[in-house]
């Protein structure tokens, strides 16, 4: 890892985590592509390790505002879709799920389109926590997945249930996969790297919140999952 690629990823995350800190995801949806660029190293193992630092912050500053049921249901989800990500890893190469993921998701931003949109109930939410355990152990990007099950919350009520999803969600996955030999100390050196940025993205975020908050949340998280859809399709084929 030169310096030039670390100070590059300080960078990306920094931008990551102020999308994060404002709207409750898309720190990796934004990061991963792009260090994966800069240097393959940066993913999946770091991005995930360095994330529940990330939403340890915010799970502490949105507090108050968590909907415990559909916080407990996705996390009940998400336990089987980490071993099917852990599995898939060593069976289907990285670049087939990232185009079956992306495809899947524009298919759920299709949905919306339509004017369909999955209903918030416990079968929704452990299915969509399923979805992005697998994506996340997988390819380093779940959020979109349980993003949009949980959209029609309020901003608050968002951020503060998602976050502390992606806290257990990705220690989880970042525990799995260091149990399938998928994840060693070189990750982990990689990631400390990555911290500042962590940090100055999270206090950027700050007086941005209040613009998605005007009912602008569910616009953002489908924008965003288009985003992430596109991304991995042209990822995976390039």
């Amino acid at each position: 890892m030169t310096p030039f690629e670390t100070a590059s990823g300080m960078l990306v995350y920094l931008i990551g985590s102020a999308i994060q800190g404002t709207l409750g995801f898309g720190a990796n949806l934004f990061a991963v592509p792009i260090l994966a660029l800069v240097n393959p190293g940066f993913v999946p193992g770091p991005v995930l390790i360095i994330n529940p630092i990330l939403t340890t912050i915010l799970t502490f500053r949105e507090r108050g505002h968590v909907d415990g049921e559909a916080l407990g249901w996705s996390l009940t989800g998400r336990l089987p879709g980490i071993v099917i990500g852990v599995v898939a890893l060593n069976l289907v190469s990285e670049d087939q799920l990232g185009m079956l993921f992306g495809v899947l998701l524009l298919g759920a931003v299709g949905l919306k389109v339509c004017g369909l949109h999955p209903r918030r109930t416990r079968c929704t939410l452990l299915a969509a926590g399923t979805t992005s355990g697998f994506m996340g152990t997988a390819v380093g990007v779940g959020g979109p997945p349980v993003a949009m099950v949980l959209s029609d919350l309020p901003g608050p009520a968002f951020r503060a249930t998602i976050s502390p999803y992606f806290l257990v969600g990705t220690s989880l996955s970042v525990v799995a996969l260091a149990l399938g030999d998928q994840f060693g100390v070189d990750d982990l050196v990689i990631g400390a790297w990555l911290i500042p940025g962590v940090i100055a993205g999270t206090l950027l975020s700050k007086p941005l919140r209040p613009r998605l908050d005007a009912g602008r949340t569910a616009t953002a998280v489908y924008v965003l999952s288009t985003v992430a859809a596109v991304t991995l399709l042209v990822r995976s084929l390039v």
